[in-house]
């Protein structure tokens, strides 16, 4: 048996990005240990396992639930958690620590792993969400160092760090990792900067991101895509709308400090494409955030398709429904054209070879894209305004073609990679 313990990922939160994350992870793991068993710490109310359908069997995922409720638990809440681990490390007996982790699960977990990974959701390896949120990530990788277990931080977005406290924590993290892998290019100049000399010979390697290998499935519903899709019929445009940008982030100000008012970029985007092109529009969510929700990307969608179901009502549609990571990926695989502004939505299209147009609210966005060189496809909304946005979204989708055949080889070489990566990282010897 080979002890696997994932953490910054989860099939339970509503966001397509992280479970695509966690369901490619889970794939990579056991075509290289098929002997693994996977273990997810991960913020929850219990315990509970997670199934999902991996490489033709269904798989049950266990789960070490942590907490930072008042009443939850004891010892399931985090900061409770990171204190024992601290005495763990700091205690010289070896009977004591036995002890704590023996009356612990979550740290028995992290214990008795083979392996331990951290994701972060992709990007949260950051303070662009809040310093807080910063903090409370961090806390499962502080614990795993301070348990004295190889830390391997997977492919996700390092940095920006704009808070000092972000800074000294992402430094602690990075220089007592094992093995620090970078989803791009620019993360690995990001690491080096924040170890300085102080790399002790750290491997910091290039990775693409895991979600390049995720699977695709068509849902049996038909009624997720009403369009036609033939030869002879209008190509489709996905638009995935993010309904934390449409919101103005969680402050609800332009936490994002975009140059456009979002929510009328992509009300004049979509009146643009059914006005300027004969395509259809489907709108795209990818956060299924409650009804409510300032991430809700279903209710960003249902304005903006209330607001043309005038004239163009049999020309715009929206996914109805909530589909798992694989399922919209393989709903996002009948478009022939794809705009969007969460990463995931994005990287499901470009696996898929489908020419993807990146509306980017952090450099994560470019590095990504940067990964299977097509850079030149994302659009950075914190310095491109509403009306030159457009015209380039309209420029590249007249220009598609150019860059399928390309981007088919680019995806290939990338999710050769990422295998290579994951087959050095499970089999170090």
């Amino acid at each position: 048996m080979f002890n696997v313990c994932i953490m910054g990922a989860s099939l339970t939160t509503g966001n397509m990005g992280v479970s695509a994350l966690a369901a490619s992870l889970f794939k990579l793991v056991l075509i290289y240990r098929p002997d693994a068993s996977i273990t997810l710490f991960t913020s929850g109310r219990t315990p509970q396992s997670q199934e999902i359908k991996l490489l033709g069997k269904r798989i049950s995922i266990k789960v070490a639930n942590y907490r930072l409720s008042p009443k939850s638990s004891i010892g399931e809440h985090l900061f409770v958690i990171l204190l024992l681990a601290f005495f763990y490390k700091m205690i010289p007996i070896q009977a004591i620590k036995d002890t704590i982790v023996r009356y612990n699960r979550r740290l028995n977990v992290i214990a008795n792993a083979d392996f331990v990974g951290d994701i972060r959701g992709g990007d949260s390896f950051s303070d662009i969400y809040g310093v807080m949120n910063f903090i409370i990530g961090s806390m499962p990788s502080i614990i795993t160092l301070f348990m004295r277990k190889k830390l391997v931080l997977l492919p996700q977005t390092y940095g920006p760090y704009d808070s000092k406290i972000a800074q000294v924590i992402a430094a602690f993290i990075l220089k007592h990792a094992y093995v620090v892998l970078s989803r791009d290019r620019e993360g690995i100049d990001v690491v080096k900067k924040i170890l300085k000399k102080n790399d002790n010979g750290k491997q910091v390697i290039f990775c693409p991101d895991v979600a390049f290998a995720l699977d695709s499935f068509v849902p049996k519903n038909s009624d997720f895509c009403p369009f036609a899709k033939t030869e002879t019929d209008p190509p489709i445009i996905g638009l995935n709308i993010n309904g934390l940008l449409y919101n103005g982030g969680y402050t609800r100000d332009n936490m994002f400090k975009l140059k456009f008012d979002y929510k009328l970029f992509v009300h004049q985007l979509s009146k643009c494409i059914v006005e300027k092109t004969n395509a259809n529009l489907l709108l795209v969510p990818h956060t299924f955030a409650p009804g409510g929700h300032v991430e809700s990307d279903p209710d960003a969608c249902a304005e903006v398709l209330k607001i043309h179901s005038g004239s163009y009502r049999d020309r715009i549609h929206m996914i109805r429904g909530e589909y798992d990571q694989h399922a919209i990926k393989g709903i996002i695989g009948f478009c022939d054209f794809f705009i969007g502004s969460r990463m995931h939505a994005c990287i499901a299209a470009l696996s898929q070879g489908i020419p993807t147009v990146g509306i980017a609210y952090s450099r994560k966005f470019k590095g990504v894209f940067d990964a299977i060189e097509v850079g030149q496809m994302v659009i950075d909304a914190r310095v491109a305004d509403t009306d030159e946005t457009i015209k380039k979204i309209l420029f590249m989708y007249e220009n598609r073609e150019q860059m399928e055949t390309a981007l088919k080889s680019r995806v290939k070489i990338a999710k050769d990679q990422l295998l290579y990566t994951f087959q050095k990282l499970l089999h170090p010897h």
